[in-house]
C-alpha cells in the first residue's frame, strides 16, 4: 500500500480524492510515492527534467485598478471630481473663466440648506387676511391693504435673496395709478401693457402703470403673483423674473385689486456687486424654483453667444436643456434653458456651464432641496 505524506514534501501534487488516498485522511492535497518509497520517475521534487511544463508563472499583482482621478491635476482651489474625472472648485470657490477664484460675501452657494430653507419659509408669510377693499363703484379701485403691500415686499426680497441681491423698497408716490391699473385688469378679465381706451374704467394714470409694469391676473394676493412672475411660464424672454432679479432695481410700486395685480418695476436706484445671478440659483435651491425654464443673468459678462449644458453630478449624466437668449425687453440679459425630458429632483446637485461668455465658460452647481 503507497504511504502518504502531508505537504511540506517535494514532488507531483494531487488534489483532490483519487485512487492512492488512503480512507483515514480527507481528501486534499498530498504526495504520493511508491510501495518502496522511491518517487515514481519524473515526480522528484527537484528541477523538472528538459522541456517538460512547470505550469503558468505565480500571477502578479497587478495592484488595484487605476481610479477616475488618477493622472488628473487639478489648478489651485480645485479638486477632482470622481463622478465625472473632472475638476472642479473647492468649496467657498467658484469657476470664472478657467480659474477657481474665491466666493464675494453673501454668495448663494456659501449658503446652508437651514439658511435657505428658512428664508424661503419666512418670504411666504402673508400676515394680510384681507389684501384689498373694494370702493362704492367698479370704477373706484379700492384700497390695499399696507399688510399686504409688506407681504409682497417680504416675497421679492426673498427672491433676489436667493440670488444673492439686495431687497426692494415700496415707492408710494404713484400708488393711485397702480390701484387703478390692477382694476382695470381685474375688471376686464385681461392683460395689457397698453390698455385701450375703450376698456371698462380705463384711466390714463392706470394705462401708464401698465406700460412700466409686470402684470398678472388670477392671483389671490399681490404676495402669490410674485411666484407667478418668477416661474414665468409661457413667457419665453423670462421678462417678468429678469425686472425682478434686475440688479439696479431699488424700488417698486404695488397695486392689486380683486384678482389683478400690477407690480412696477422700472425704477433704479440699486446697487449690486454681483457679475451675475442664477435661478435656480447656485448652493441649495428650493425644489420650487426648478420646475420651468431655468435661467442665468449676466450683469456684466457678454453672454451675446452663449449657450447652457447642465450635468446631473450624482452620475455625470448630461441633462438635455434647451438653450436660448431671452431675448425681449428688461434687464438683465439672460440664458434661458429649459429641462427636456427630465425632471428636476430633490436631492440632486446639477452642474451649469455657461459657456462662449466674454470671460468664458462660467460653471456653477445647484442643489435642490425640499424645503
Amino acid at each position: 500500500m503507497a504511504a502518504l505524506l502531508m505537504v511540506g514534501c517535494t514532488g507531483t501534487l494531487s488534489v483532490g480524492e483519487g485512487s492512492g488516498s488512503d480512507a483515514g485522511y480527507d481528501s486534499g492535497i498530498f504526495l504520493m510515492l511508491d510501495d518502496a518509497g522511491t518517487p515514481p520517475p519524473g515526480t522528484d521534487g527537484g528541477d523538472p527534467p528538459p522541456g517538460t511544463d512547470a505550469g503558468p508563472p505565480p500571477p502578479v499583482d497587478a495592484g488595484p485598478p487605476p481610479g477616475p482621478c488618477d493622472g488628473i491635476t487639478c489648478g489651485a482651489n480645485a479638486h477632482c471630481d470622481p463622478s465625472s474625472s473632472a475638476c472642479v472648485c473647492d468649496a467657498g470657490y467658484v469657476m470664472m473663466g478657467s480659474a477657481c477664484v474665491a466666493l464675494p460675501p453673501g454668495d448663494p452657494a456659501g449658503r446652508t440648506q437651514a439658511e435657505v430653507c428658512s428664508q424661503w419659509v419666512m418670504g411666504h408669510v402673508e400676515n394680510s387676511a384681507t389684501p384689498w377693499t373694494a370702493g362704492p363703484s367698479m370704477c373706484d379701485a379700492g384700497t390695499m391693504d399696507s399688510a399686504a403691500i409688506d407681504d409682497t415686499l417680504r416675497r421679492i426680497a426673498m427672491f433676489r435673496w436667493l440670488a444673492g441681491l439686495g431687497p426692494v423698497d415700496h415707492d408710494a408716490s404713484r400708488h393711485q395709478e397702480l390701484m387703478e391699473c390692477a382694476n382695470m385688469m381685474n375688471v376686464n378679465n385681461a392683460l395689457s401693457h397698453m390698455p385701450p381706451t375703450s376698456w371698462t374704467c380705463y384711466s390714463a394714470g392706470g394705462a401708464s402703470a401698465a406700460g412700466r409694469s409686470n402684470i398678472a391676473l388670477g392671483y389671490r394676493t399681490p404676495g402669490s403673483a410674485i411666484d407667478g412672475y418668477m416661474r414665468d411660464g409661457n413667457t419665453p424672454s423670462l421678462g417678468h423674473r429678469r425686472w425682478i432679479l434686475g440688479e439696479r432695481l431699488g424700488s417698486v410700486e404695488i397695486g392689486f385689486a380683486g384678482r389683478g395685480q400690477c407690480l412696477g418695476v422700472f425704477a433704479g436706484g440699486g446697487t449690486s456687486d454681483r457679475d451675475w445671478t442664477a435661478y435656480p440659483n447656485q448652493g441649495f435651491a428650493p425644489i420650487e424654483t426648478a420646475q420651468n425654464t431655468w435661467s442665468f443673468h449676466s450683469n456684466g459678462p457678454n453672454v451675446g453667444s452663449s449657450t447652457a449644458t447642465v450635468v446631473r453630478v450624482s452620475d455625470g449624466m448630461d441633462m438635455p436643456v434647451e438653450s436660448y437668449l431671452t431675448g425681449g425687453g428688461g434687464p438683465p440679459p439672460s440664458v434661458g434653458f429649459t429641462p427636456m425630458g427630465w425632471t428636476p429632483a430633490a436631492g440632486e446637485t446639477y452642474r451649469v456651464t455657461i459657456h462662449d461668455t466674454s470671460v468664458g465658460d462660467i460653471v456653477y452647481e445647484t442643489t435642490l432641496v425640499s424645503c
